[in-house]
């Protein structure tokens, strides 16, 4: 018996030692597989419910990181994002803001939240060396500190301000009536569109900060009679004010010349006040040149979603792309990639050529952004 029980050790013990060696190797391995697949994660930072209500951008940035995975998953690259959701809740948003800064996962931010927010989350998401993109555009200001981590997507409110008076003296209207909110943004547009009009023949006659309600605006309506206003400039935060103002405005007067800033040109909720948008005109915030890269996407949407691609639709594809590819090539190292952001050649998107300045707003020629009119509950 105790030679049995000897023998059964003898064997035991190689048996062990084999045993250990591969679960050592296997176990090594491990570590070196997930090495080799180097995650890009670029999350979305924005109110779920606004930014999902009509689902142009995310479907643009789904297709993106489905057709990056294909393309760059040879390589060991695993493309991922994820609609972090602020609930358009100040508190909440830095908090979310904080914990994508703090994330060593996080390669860099496409954030779209409100634009009270970012002024906060903007610097705390920079200061941890992330990259930060605003594909729908953020206060001016922000992008005139040199802060190198910071991409503003759109054209600069400046940039639509002036776009906006290039287009009042291209059709001569002579007398304008300025209705803005006051805030930050609308601040910054007015200030623009009124420098670019100095020495010309218009004239801003009147300003309005508050319309509140159809009997309120009579008055207001009367003074403009008499100034002789032929054409209105409506700068509004918040996208069911803005329509609110329009509605009032054009219940009172149908013909009158409306020029809008951006906010209105949003597809689920133009449809459902196209009688009271039909005819005005708003700054475009892509300046989009045809190409075949832009036709082949337009189709592998269309393919994939059943609709047509709108502008944003655009943008979030090529926002995601703009980080990825640059990621790839140079390095998804946050820093590094924030210097590859700044590159003097720019970046190739499929609807535009990318390149920023060194406050991080957006390269534009001003004389190229389309002035776009409502016409049957669609901006063209």
């Amino acid at each position: 018996m105790m030679q049995n029980w000897l023998c059964r050790r003898g064997l035991f013990w190689p048996s062990a030692l084999l045993l250990l060696v591969l679960a050592i190797f296997f176990t090594g391995c491990q570590p070196r597989r997930e090495a080799a697949e180097r995650v890009i994660y670029v999350p979305v930072l924005a109110d779920a419910s606004w930014l999902l209500a009509d689902g142009a951008f995310m479907k643009g940035v789904d297709l993106a990181v489905e057709e990056l995975n294909e393309k760059y998953g040879p390589q060991g690259f695993v493309i991922k994002t994820a609609v972090i959701d602020d609930q358009a809740r100040y508190e909440l948003g830095v908090e979310k803001a904080t914990e994508l800064a703090e994330d060593p996962e996080v390669t860099a931010v496409l954030n779209l939240q409100n634009f009270d927010v970012t002024k906060t989350t903007a610097g705390i998401l920079a200061r941890s060396g992330k990259p930060v993109i605003f594909p729908y555009g953020a206060y001016d200001s922000l992008f005139t500190r040199d802060n190198p981590h910071l991409f503003c997507g759109v054209p600069s409110f400046s940039d639509l301000g002036q776009a906006m008076a290039r287009y009042v003296q291209e059709h001569h209207y002579e007398r304008i009536a300025i209705y803005y909110n006051g805030l930050q943004s609308q601040d910054e547009l007015v200030t623009a569109f009124e420098l670019a009009l100095l020495g010309s023949d218009v004239k801003v006659v009147d300003y309005v900060s508050a319309i509140i309600s159809k009997s309120h605006f009579n008055g207001i309506y009367n003074r403009w009679s008499a100034l002789g206003v032929d054409a209105v400039l409506i700068a509004q935060y918040g996208l069911p004010e803005a329509f609110a103002v329009l509605e009032i405005v054009r219940g009172r007067d149908q013909k009158l010349a409306i020029i809008g800033e951006p906010i209105f040109n949003r597809a689920n909720v133009l449809k459902e006040h196209c009688e009271i948008a039909e005819g005005m005109v708003v700054p475009s915030t892509l300046v989009l040149e045809e190409s075949s890269e832009l036709f082949s996407f337009r189709e592998r949407y269309r393919a994939k979603y059943g609709e047509e691609a709108d502008i944003w639709t655009v943008q979030g594809y090529d926002m995601l792309r703009l980080v990825v590819d640059n990621a790839v090539r140079q390095s998804p190292e946050p820093k590094l990639l924030a210097a590859a952001l700044h590159s003097e050649e720019g970046y190739q998107g499929i609807g535009r050529q990318i390149r920023f300045k060194p406050g991080g707003a957006l390269v534009v020629d001003i004389g190229k952004i389309p002035m776009l009119t409502s016409r049957n509950g669609q901006f063209e």
